[in-house]
């Protein structure tokens, strides 16, 4: 019966700190990584994982030793790198049973992927002796302040709390304060959850290479968001002093808010058009049909959320259709609508045709 002991690190430390490809196999092999590893962070808990690995290799016969690595990114790139390397690794090695050994819980999320492919005999856990001083903990404190991937996940959200509670103090109102906290903590846990980490680095990245450079795009946007925040804000003004239940005030709050989103979304529409003909020296023929989009998007959803709001007030249906359905306004609103719809993709035809000529 083979074995192979199996080591994961799960952010791939060995890669990005010692430069080493995974999967790594053979003693000799993981012996050095181990040592390179070492020498360009003494400190990291893999490098104690992978000794405790080949010791343990050491003491069993007809065994084979294996690192997989997974990714920065630690979720499902990673996990997926671990998946394609555990294949790997399985074909090559083809043991009867596998000991995982790893260096805390995080590197053991990998435990359901390795059993859906081979029974675990045991899991080994390695865990690093500290000093219980005063002195060790302030130690191993500013080590987990000095570590880049713990600041992003445990230090920012302390730190923006900290930050509104004192600033909430300053202006006298710790209530609002701490709602403030509630919601930038939902907020984070989101971002967390949905892995928006990679999605907003990138939107701030583009928008400091927009200003750098003058592009309409990040200017456009930024007024859209202010136009659709004030519209926002005035719609809870409007609403505020009307007695409604929570469904009409939805409706009436989206109703009002709404010519604004679209006023918005044609202004980002425009500075995506004026970057690319003057930076990109092209024409975005295809937005040719948006503007007559969104109005008649608009036009339909504003009348069928008139009639909602007569729904909600639990009128009848026949009363409902012979007063609002058939009224003048509703239905200069939804042909208005289909009008609108229609020229515009009649429009976008032309266009197209002349484009795809013009690009012949």
């Amino acid at each position: 019966m083979k074995t192979l002991v199996l080591c994961v690190d799960r952010d791939n430390d060995l890669g990005r700190k010692a430069k080493i490809k995974s999967p790594i196999i053979g003693r000799e092999a993981n012996l050095k990584a181990a040592q390179a590893l070492a020498l360009a962070d003494p400190e990291d808990s893999d490098v104690n994982c992978l000794f405790a690995a080949i010791a343990t290799y050491d003491k069993l016969e007809n065994a084979e030793i294996a690192t997989i690595c997974g990714d920065v990114n630690v979720g499902i790139i990673s996990d997926e790198n671990l998946a394609s390397q555990l294949d790997e690794v399985l074909a090559k090695i083809k043991p009867d049973r596998i000991i995982l050994v790893s260096d805390g819980a995080e590197d053991e999320y990998i435990l359901p992927i390795i059993e859906s492919r081979m029974k675990i005999d045991a899991v080994k856990r390695v865990v690093v002796k500290q000093s219980q001083t005063l002195e060790g903990a302030y130690y191993l404190i500013k080590r987990f302040m000095d570590d880049e991937k713990l600041q992003r996940r445990f230090m920012l959200p302390v730190a923006i709390i900290l930050l509104i509670w004192g600033l909430s103090a300053l202006l006298g109102s710790l209530a609002i304060g701490f709602a403030s906290i509630l919601v930038v903590l939902g907020l984070y846990l989101l971002m967390r959850v949905l892995h928006l980490e990679n999605v907003l680095a990138k939107i701030g990245k583009e928008i400091v290479i927009g200003l750098k450079m003058g592009r309409m795009t990040v200017f456009s946007s930024i007024l859209a968001i202010f136009i659709i925040i004030i519209s926002m804000v005035s719609a809870i003004k409007v609403l505020a002093n009307q007695q409604m239940e929570t469904a009409e005030y939805a409706v009436r709050f989206v109703n009002e808010i709404l010519w604004w989103f679209i006023i918005a979304i044609l202004i980002i529409a425009l500075g995506r058009f004026i970057d690319a003909y003057f930076k990109e020296r092209r024409v975005l023929w295809s937005y040719s049909i948006l503007p007559f989009t969104l109005i008649a998007f608009g036009l339909i959803l504003s009348a069928s959320l008139n009639i909602l709001i007569e729904v909600i007030h639990e009128k009848s249906l026949h009363s409902i259709f012979t007063e609002y359905v058939l009224s003048i306004p509703f239905l200069t609103k939804i042909t208005g609508g289909i009008l609108v719809a229609f020229i515009g993709s009649v429009l976008y035809h032309i266009i197209e045709d002349m484009y795809r000529e013009e690009k012949k």
